[in-house]
């Protein structure tokens, strides 16, 4: 083993179950003021990325751009701690679902990304692993309707007309997440957002409406060889994903109702990607707690199994202190 690995390196090591010099780590984060558009979304990936020197870059494009052709319209801010803010929805009854038809994942806010994303890629250049973020189909559906309560009602009432829109938004994302492998994406990081939590849907609503189509759009991605399936929010569901045809898991530990690091192991050979609380440990240090969670959370594990990396994207109000201090704890890490 050479003595000092490239992310690339390091990450294909852990995958083959060889011998690391240290743990992989990264994080991701939102920068409201400068992810609207491809250019700026590339500069500020890469400037996060110079500044830190990530195993890999997770691309944390804005959160709404999955849904934007299909016609949901946001206010954007330029302050970097205000999100932006859904104005207008396309489904509001169940009869809606039948407006949403495939896309041509070549154009719009699809293309645009797409294309920011070949070009990270080849700013990274060959020595780093790039994952595009990847939104569950379920999870699509949800953002083309105004409220998480509203898209509930809209679940139960018309469970047929809400297939056919997942098999749409399936359809599209088939293809665009094949185009992202072909660009040079290592895989990709595939994100639940509130619908894999029993504070939303019961397992036999998300095995219905949720599985399926994860597993169509992994299958599309299934010669990507860093695929990561991220299951988001606390009271999660994630036995479920346990036998989902990817090598990592990646979860907040630290949330309410959600299993340990310790507890993932006993049902799940997979490696895992988290190990510090982005809402709490991360946000608010200090220094001292961000280490000796982090460190804990290796120990929970052995040597290999864990990526060390928040729970969900690190909060944009995190003080840089600390994101460092995650990165020095863990590219100083000893066997």
């Amino acid at each position: 083993m050479k003595s000092e690995l490239s992310g690339k390196e390091r990450i294909d090591r852990i995958l083959s179950g060889l011998e690391i010099d240290r743990p992989a780590v990264s994080a991701w984060r939102h920068f409201y003021e400068r992810e609207n558009t491809g250019p700026d979304l590339v500069k500020s990936m890469m400037e996060f990325q110079a500044r830190f020197e990530w195993d890999f870059i997770k691309i944390n494009s804005r959160a709404s751009y999955h849904v934007e052709d299909w016609g949901v319209e946001f206010e954007f801010s330029s302050d970097p701690l205000i999100k932006p803010v859904g104005k207008r929805f396309p489904v509001e009854t169940k009869s809606d679902w039948m407006k949403i038809k495939p896309l041509d994942w070549r154009k719009g806010s699809l293309g645009e990304v797409l294309k920011a994303g070949e070009e990270i890629v080849r700013q990274a250049g060959p020595d780093i692993y790039c994952l595009p973020t990847v939104f569950a189909p379920l999870s699509i559906a949800a953002d083309l309707v105004v409220s998480d309560g509203r898209f509930k009602n809209l679940l139960e009432d018309g469970p047929d007309e809400l297939q056919a829109a997942l098999n749409a938004i399936s359809e599209t994302f088939e293809g665009y997440v094949a185009e992202f492998l072909d660009i040079g994406m290592a895989g990709i990081f595939l994100a639940t957002t509130e619908w894999a939590t029993r504070d939303r849907l019961t397992e036999e609503q998300y095995l219905e409406f949720g599985r399926p189509y994860d597993l169509r759009i992994l299958k599309a991605a299934s010669s990507g060889v860093f695929n990561v399936m991220h299951v988001c929010k606390s009271n999660n569901m994630l036995p479920l994903f346990r036998d989902y045809p990817v090598p990592i898991l990646s979860w907040n530990p630290f949330g309410e109702g959600n299993l340990t690091i310790s507890q993932a192991a006993q049902i799940s050979d997979k490696i895992f990607m988290t190990g510090v609380d982005q809402n709490g440990t991360l946000r608010q240090g200090p220094a001292r707690a961000i280490s000796e969670q982090i460190i804990n959370s290796l120990a929970e594990v052995l040597p290999g199994r864990l990526i060390a990396a928040p729970g969900c994207a690190v909060k944009v109000d995190t003080p840089e202190s600390n994101l460092r201090e995650l990165a020095d704890t863990v590219k100083g890490w000893k066997p």
